[in-house]
């Protein structure tokens, strides 16, 4: 048994037991079961803590793993690498599962603006080729392609959205020719929490030489997404955010269109095709997505991402789903009960589609909301046209209710002690 492999001493089980994975599931599921996934966190006493469309906290799980695993490294150094490089492939399995496709399509990254760029830089770019992506996008996925324009002589077409603040498939659509290269797209925005509608961009370039980019940082870990399904060719997210993964290791997928296109700018002697053999110098690429894992693995920061990826699959990313639209759906009419102005893009029930909700007060600024909440321990982000909310699956109605209070006392002008 490898030393991540041992039951802990105390706290709760370790994402490798089956034993504890069967106490653990029920979790939020069945209302009389009084066990519930917030064990898996170690977030401070009376912080609530709303920004998981920032940086999320690591569950013990993640956080246990990365321990034994540098203990074991610490141990042996290579000695035993071979059972590393089983965590490693674990990982990446996992991550193919999240996403419902084949572990060889898959490429570990160290963030999603990097993966972004191994897809924009990996591309043939001929002077007059276009772009289109949304007004809207976070800098990761705009960033790469203005300087691709700009270096190559492309035209990038930044389609507005809505009054609203919801992104359109249609008008995005509308601006493809027989010029555009790329559309890219968040799959939620970050700065409004609008949803992107995937699926009718996904067909309508799925016969054509045109590659579907989606930054999915945002959604994966609280929406369900097939990209396979969806027609998606590039696929890109860092963990650190509703994966509840650790900083500097995410993944990009690549569809078979993706892979025939897009070919590896940054080559290492872990992305040729005779890896491992040092003594013929080759400069062909692996065949599969490895291609692009150019050098040494990020080991740790992979295991720890398949381990938060492996909660979520033991939950279900439905069941996770369902689970923060209920707290966003609370929030939403707390805060709507005290005046405030929401800015998210609402479905036709009327609250946010996915874990983001922006607002703001018509009388209180909202730095001064912000700055006030932070005060009150309440950890949120200043974004867009106000405040953003961003719960997880684990939290319930009383982390709603204690921010709802703290808003409503930062609304009467009370005073943080």
């Amino acid at each position: 048994m490898s030393c991540w492999q041992k039951p802990p001493k105390d706290g709760p089980e370790s994402g490798c037991s089956k034993v504890a994975l069967k106490k653990l599931r029920p979790c939020f599921l069945n209302r009389t079961n009084k066990m519930n996934y917030r064990q898996e966190f170690s977030l401070r006493e009376g912080l609530i803590y709303f920004n998981h469309a920032g940086v999320a906290p690591l569950p013990v799980r993640s956080v246990r793993i990365m321990a034994e695993l540098a203990d074991h490294m610490a141990r042996y150094g290579a000695f035993r690498y071979r059972e590393l490089d089983e965590v490693y492939t674990k990982a990446r399995q996992r991550c193919a599962q999240l996403l419902d496709v084949s572990a060889r399509d898959v490429a570990f990254v160290p963030n999603t603006s990097e993966g972004l760029s191994y897809v924009g830089l990996g591309l043939d770019w001929q002077a007059g080729d276009e772009i289109v992506t949304t007004d809207q996008e976070f800098p990761s996925n705009i960033v790469i392609w203005l300087d691709l324009a700009r270096r190559h002589g492309l035209k990038v077409h930044q389609v507005p959205s809505g009054n609203d603040g919801r992104v359109d498939a249609s008008a995005l659509l509308e601006r493809v020719n027989a010029r555009t290269r790329v559309v890219a797209v968040s799959s939620v925005q970050f700065g409004t929490g609008a949803v992107v509608d995937l699926e009718p961009i996904g067909a309508a370039l799925r016969s054509t030489t045109t590659l579907f980019v989606v930054d999915g940082i945002q959604s994966l870990g609280v929406i369900p997404l097939q990209p396979a399904v969806m027609g998606i060719d590039a696929l890109c997210a860092d963990g650190h955010k509703w994966l509840l993964g650790p900083e500097g290791c995410g993944f990009l997928y690549l569809s078979e269109k993706g892979q025939a296109q897009i070919q590896p700018r940054v080559l290492g002697w872990h992305s040729v095709a005779n890896a491992g053999d040092y003594q013929r110098i080759c400069i062909e690429p692996r065949e599969d997505c490895r291609r692009f894992e150019a050098g040494s693995p990020n080991l740790l920061g992979a295991a720890a991402l398949g381990e938060s990826i492996g909660l979520l699959l033991d939950v279900g990313v439905a069941n996770v789903q369902n689970r923060i639209h209920g707290l966003v759906q609370s929030l939403t009419t707390g805060l709507r009960n005290l005046g405030c102005i929401i800015h998210t893009p609402l479905a036709p029930d009327g609250f946010p589609e996915a874990g983001i909700l922006i607002f703001s007060h018509p009388q209180v600024a909202t730095s001064t909301l912000h700055r006030e909440l932070m005060a009150r321990n309440v950890y949120q982000a200043h974004r867009g046209a106000g405040i953003r909310f961003s719960p997880h699956f684990y939290q319930d109605e009383t982390d709603v209710a204690r921010a709802l209070a703290s808003v409503a006392e930062v609304l009467s002008g009370g005073k943080s002690t």
